[in-house]
């Protein structure tokens, strides 16, 4: 049903949080290795909680939540946080990236990653856009890598898992784009 529907690629408004932290929930769950957030912390938050999140009332720009909606589907979302202190306003990291598993391949990632940049462009004095992504994960640096952005380090051991008795560690690679 799916493979044909057309992606769209749209801000999240606060009526849309309860499907965003369904997504949310399953992707920590899925690939703990991923995020930074912890599945079991993260599951007792209301979806209102992530309200700011959107950044509707940020006037500068530079924060918002992407969705990709196949139908009343939500099946990937990208988050923007921009920083808000004056000296280090002219960032923003690029957080949260996930595509549902049964539509993985499709280059729905891609795309909310190339909107995720258009709309980081139109904020007002946004200068550098930098992310973390799980350097074993070598198909999403490539495209971090096709859209633009450089590594310029790496952090070891930057994700622990525990999995009953066994411990994982994952590095994490430092992206940047300049805008």
């Amino acid at each position: 049903m799916f493979e044909s529907a057309p992606v769209q690629i749209r801000r999240l408004q606060p009526e849309h949080l309860s499907a965003y932290k369904t997504l949310r929930d399953e992707g920590l769950e899925r690939h703990p290795e991923s995020f930074t957030s912890d599945p079991r912390t993260e599951r007792v938050r209301s979806p209102e909680s992530y309200l700011g999140r959107l950044g509707w009332s940020e006037p500068m720009g530079g924060t918002f939540l992407l969705g990709a909606w196949l139908g009343d589907e939500l099946a990937g979302t990208v988050a923007c946080e921009r920083e808000l202190m004056p000296k280090v306003r002219h960032r923003a990291s690029i957080v949260g990236m996930y595509v549902r598993e049964k539509h993985t391949r499709r280059g729905i990632g891609r795309q909310l990653l190339a909107a995720g940049i258009e709309l980081a462009r139109q904020a007002e004095g946004l200068e550098i856009l930098t992310l973390t992504v799980t350097a074993a994960s070598e198909r999403t640096v490539r495209m971090y890598e096709r859209a633009g952005f450089r590594m310029y380090g790496l952090l070891p051991r930057a994700i622990r898992v525990e999995t009953g008795t066994r411990t994982q560690y994952f590095d994490k690679a430092y992206m940047l784009l300049e805008l």
